[in-house]
């Protein structure tokens, strides 16, 4: 592991227009796995709104933002004006040797207190699209996990390995969709999914 010990907790990206137009006037929040940090490069609260406004100016470019732009049907990366995003893991996973290992379990137990703390925030989103399967598995429990149900599967025939489950939230529901990390996965197939998930009804 690297020396890197800081546990400055993230602050998540809020679009100007994720609380007014959103996406099809829905509050979409965006989930990646975690931020890691190149050499010479310093942490800070608000690296997540950083990268995210360099996507949006064209100063940085990732590909995994890119990609999931694309499943939205937008062309340019004006789309992450409308949408909450942030990574599971409220810290960096650690340098670039650490880019691709999971978090660990005291960096999992952190992420979850400050998922629900996020998602809590009003106004609170109504659609969760987990783009991390590893994320995925760690979130809190469901209500229907709770319940001792299992997690609902998306469209088991065309999307296998999808689920999603919901979460009660001020009493708001908002529904949680666990999804591939762009790497590796089929455009179409993630595409699909994602427009799959916008036309679902949003819960009451």
């Amino acid at each position: 592991m690297s020396n890197l010990t800081s546990v400055v907790q993230h602050e998540p990206w809020r679009g100007p227009k994720y609380r007014t137009a959103g996406i099809d006037g829905q509050r979409i929040c965006i989930v990646g796995y975690s931020h890691w940090l190149a050499e010479g490069e310093k942490d800070s609260r608000d690296l997540t709104k950083r990268v995210i406004s360099g996507m949006i100016d064209g100063s940085c470019d990732f590909k995994f933002f890119n990609q999931i732009r694309s499943y939205f049907g937008f062309e340019d990366n004006a789309f992450w004006n409308h949408v909450m995003f942030f990574n599971f893991l409220s810290e960096c996973v650690g340098g670039p040797n650490e880019r691709y290992m999971r978090g660990r379990p005291e960096q999992e137990k952190r992420a979850n207190e400050r998922f629900l703390r996020v998602i809590r925030q009003k106004p609170v989103p109504h659609k969760v699209l987990v783009f991390t399967t590893r994320g995925w598995s760690t979130l809190p429990p469901c209500r229907e996990e709770a319940d001792g149900q299992d997690l609902r599967a998306l469209n088991a025939e065309k999307f296998p390995g999808f689920s999603y489950g919901t979460y009660d939230v001020s009493g708001h529901i908002v529904t949680a969709f666990g999804l591939r990390h762009p790497q590796g996965a089929s455009r179409q197939l993630m595409r699909e999914a994602v427009q799959y998930v916008l036309k679902r009804k949003i819960p009451d």
